[in-house]
């Protein structure tokens, strides 16, 4: 591979590489230009390069595919990424978007020995439990739909939590899409309740849900989850409000918990 061509380069690509294979067997450096916001020219460079060491393949028509070994280290790359990020999370608090960036900023730099620290320490984390927020649900499962049980409660109530009003508003398990950016879809029972809105608490932000085939959909990154000792990843909630088109103001008392199985 060209001198020019950093590891921490390549690794960035082969890291991309097998996520864009997960979707399509076949790479697009169109994708890859845009995706790594590099120019074209950059990514013929370095694309010939790693055909040079064999993680790449061209086949008659100049199409790109990862070899075993590409997949291999990409794969590899990818998982290292994700548990860094997963650890920032983790023992700082921040946001998905936040962990993600300072992990791909130092993910390079680590001595191999830390890096197999965090990966012990993540592996055996659910000892005890904890909570997380910010959480970009294609971190912790594959992308596609996956349909989770969902409830509502009223706010401020525990041992027993009490059902609120809105549980018999809507369909009992929703559809989660997960993907680059994830969303929940609330459907409700009755389609009058589409002339309506939905408002969920995401930071210190008051979003409205998105209203799209007949369901409101709600960003997964909104939600606290929380890990169990024993679980993976237990349960979602996130407070949101059901309330009247243009209605501004958001009323303490019509604030319900959503909560969200995240099986």
């Amino acid at each position: 591979m060209p001198k020019e061509i950093l590891k921490q380069e390549k690794e960035d690509y082969l890291s991309l590489m097998y996520e864009m294979k997960r979707k399509e067997n076949q790479i697009v450096k169109s994708d890859l230009s845009r995706e790594l916001e590099v120019p074209l020219s950059r990514v013929t460079r370095v694309t010939d390069g790693l055909l040079e060491e064999g993680y790449l393949l061209k086949d008659e028509g100049r199409r790109l595919f990862l070899t075993p070994m590409g997949l291999s280290k990409g794969q590899q790359c990818l998982e290292r990424k994700r548990c860094l990020t997963e650890f920032l999370r983790l023992v700082s608090g921040v946001d998905g978007s936040i962990a993600k960036e300072n992990a791909c900023a130092i993910e390079h730099v680590l001595d191999e020995r830390i890096l197999t620290g965090i990966r012990m320490f993540m592996e055996n984390r659910h000892t005890y439990s904890y909570m997380t927020r910010g959480n970009d649900l294609n971190l912790m499962f594959p992308e596609g739909k996956r349909i989770m049980p969902i409830a509502f409660f009223e706010k401020g109530t525990s041992h027993p939590r009490i059902l609120s009003k809105e549980y018999q508003q809507f369909e009992k398990r929703a559809e989660v899409a997960i993907s680059k950016e994830s969303y929940l879809y609330l459907k409700p029972i009755d389609s009058d309740l589409l002339k309506k809105e939905i408002r969920y608490c995401y930071g210190n932000q008051w979003m409205y849900a998105k209203k799209e085939s007949g369901k409101f959909g709600i960003l997964t990154e909104a939600l606290d989850c929380t890990i169990r000792r024993n679980d993976k990843l237990s349960e979602g909630i996130v407070e949101i409000v059901v309330c009247d088109q243009h209605e501004e103001e958001i009323k303490e008392e019509s604030v319900r918990i959503l909560t969200v199985s995240l099986i």
